[in-house]
């Protein structure tokens, strides 16, 4: 079989050219650190701990939220609630039918929060965090319609930081974790206590910095 170099192999895709640019930030030293897609357009966190909201094809931010202390450490957005973590032990969420620029419910923790995200049916908030002085790393859950400290903890299934938290699509009762400790595990909140709810444990070998579930029904 003929190989085909590279360079001369027809591209699989068109030749993309940006239709507009815009600086995010003040001063040209601000750091992007996540950008995800929304409804209305884009969310951007930032290194200023601010969230930039963008209109599709707009390249000045139509809204910019300012409300964490330390750095913004991920966004997401379902419906029109905005979500944000931070270092700051903080969960925050708006409602971006409103103009207040203050937080419809915060939820709040005693070590910095890595990561998060919202069950499918919108019963519970899970959190990761970082690994603190007693040398645990936890996650945690609160009631979302509550604001305010978690109502569960779980702090023996990861040894290092909580980098990633995906709650299943199609079940609300299941949820991913990752962590620097290498370990990939999945839990059945149905189950009453952290043993139990434990259901698979992958060591990547390699610090977790990014996983998620994938196939039709979310089944891997």
């Amino acid at each position: 079989m003929s190989r085909i170099p590279v360079t001369q192999a027809p591209s699989l895709l068109p030749v993309l050219y940006p239709a507009a640019s815009a600086p995010v930030g003040r001063g040209g030293n601000t750091y992007i650190y996540e950008a995800i897609h929304t409804a209305r357009g884009a969310a951007v966190s930032t290194s200023t701990q601010e969230v930039h909201l963008y209109e599709h094809f707009g390249v000045q931010p139509v809204r910019t939220i300012k409300y964490h202390s330390d750095k913004v450490t991920q966004i997401r957005v379902r419906e029109e609630s905005l979500m944000s973590s931070s270092r700051d032990g903080q969960i925050a969420i708006w409602d971006l039918r409103q103009a207040s620029s203050a937080p419809s419910l915060v939820f709040k923790s005693d070590d910095a929060i890595l990561s998060f995200d919202l069950s499918a049916d919108s019963s519970v908030l899970v959190g990761g965090t970082q690994l603190n002085s007693d040398y645990a790393a936890k996650i945690q859950f609160w009631d979302p319609r509550a604001a305010g400290g978690p109502v569960k903890v779980f702090e023996d299934s990861h040894s290092d930081d909580v980098t990633q938290i995906h709650c299943n699509p199609n079940a609300p009762k299941q949820f991913l974790s990752g962590s620097t400790d290498g370990l990939l595990c999945t839990f059945d909140l149905a189950q009453p206590d952290e043993d139990d709810a434990l259901q698979f444990v992958a060591n990547t070998g390699a610090s977790v910095s990014q996983c998620g579930y994938f196939g039709p029904d979310a089944q891997f």
